[in-house]
């Protein structure tokens, strides 16, 4: 398996096949809170050992309220899921689209998981030349009857590039002329500065065309923990995602997480003030460096480009793990090439330590 095509979650991988420990790599590919799990959450699971002995409440009412309070979306339209993975695929298995666009470059499992079902997908490209920052008029220019669905990350990964709620409406307006839907994965809005003015959450009070997808491994620092969230008005298009998913898909211990990590108020406030912060000097350090282009986000990462051929993508991300520090390849991502790469950002000593690593690496 190539670099390019290692995920940032697949330490394991990258353990075996440059033979160091998985504890000493430091990683700045899988887009994870420095922070790491919530202390709350630490405490509540190991007061309750024993809730894995009960099965979980098969509606998860008190998880979609807690839910519900912490995203302002109303508790009826929230479906919990093994992780925003599983609710992609379920949505997608759900409305099972002929004729799909792909907002890209962008996550493998929206195109995986659309091809599944036998649909046809147009990638839609996010340009350079526009900082990769969507062009809705184009975009629109896409849709016509035939189209089902479009499939929207925001904040997107890898680019870090985002829509506002209010150029979301416009979208939304547009696809239900067309009776289709948007998909939006909010998996990283929770790191953007200004969440009210990017979420679309509050759409769903508005649109019934809309389905948002939203995650805890990021901001919440437990991917293992495996425990995702959707909302969606459209109740038929719900409850029937809801019968294509397994009954207990999320487990006690997920379930209490839940419950106690939206209600942390102190964790969310000290994540965003770091992740702003951080972002705000990475920028102003890395865009001193001529060889590369860093562009605007509004994630917990950054992606840049390689201004110049004499070195790749590949090359770096080999020099940097020789060292135990791990970046992602940008190449194996749609339009894309070897000359992206993306990073999180972590503790300010780790984030000073890879600076330092590609400043040396291209002023040599």
């Amino acid at each position: 398996m190539s670099n390019t095509q290692v995920h940032g979650g697949d330490l394991d991988i990258i353990s075996r096949k440059y033979s160091i420990p998985k504890e000493e790599i430091v990683n700045y590919s899988g887009n994870v809170n420095p922070l790491g799990l919530p202390e709350t959450v630490k405490a509540a699971i190991a007061e309750n050992l024993d809730a894995i002995c009960d099965y979980p409440d098969v509606s998860y009412l008190k998880l979609r309220q807690s839910i519900a309070a912490y995203t302002g979306a109303a508790a009826e339209s929230i479906l919990v899921g093994n992780g925003s993975t599983e609710l992609i695929s379920t949505y997608i298995k759900t409305l099972a689209p002929k004729n799909s666009i792909i907002v890209s470059p962008a996550y493998s499992e929206y195109q995986r998981e659309i091809e599944l079902t036998g649909g046809k997908i147009e990638l839609f490209p996010l340009l350079e030349e526009e900082n990769f920052v969507l062009n809705l008029e184009r975009l629109k220019r896409k849709i016509n009857d035939d189209t089902d669905l479009v499939v929207l990350c925001n904040p997107n990964n890898p680019t870090g590039s985002y829509v506002t709620a209010d150029r979301l409406r416009n979208l939304l307006d547009c696809l239900k002329e067309h009776n289709a839907y948007l998909m939006v994965d909010e998996t990283y809005i929770e790191f953007a500065s200004e969440i009210s003015k990017v979420s679309a959450m509050p759409l769903t009070h508005e649109y019934n065309n809309l389905f948002i997808i939203r995650g805890t491994s990021k901001f919440f620092a437990c991917p293992g923990l495996r425990l995702g969230y959707s909302a969606c008005t459209d109740s038929g298009l719900r409850e029937k995602a809801a019968d294509f998913k397994d009954p207990w898909s999320v487990n006690s211990y997920a379930e209490l997480a839940g419950c106690v990590m939206f209600t942390d108020t102190d964790f969310i406030k000290h994540t965003r003030e770091l992740i702003t912060s951080e972002r705000g000097r990475i920028k102003n350090e890395l865009s001193k460096i001529s060889q590369i282009k860093l562009y605007d986000t509004q994630s917990n990462f950054f992606l840049f480009k390689l201004l110049t051929d004499k070195i790749t993508a590949g090359e770096i991300f080999e020099k940097l793990i020789a060292k135990k520090l791990l970046v992602r390849d940008c190449s194996s991502f749609p339009f894309l090439d070897g000359h992206y790469i993306r990073f999180c950002i972590l503790m300010p000593e780790q984030n000073d330590i890879l600076i330092k690593e590609i400043k040396n690496i291209l002023e040599k």
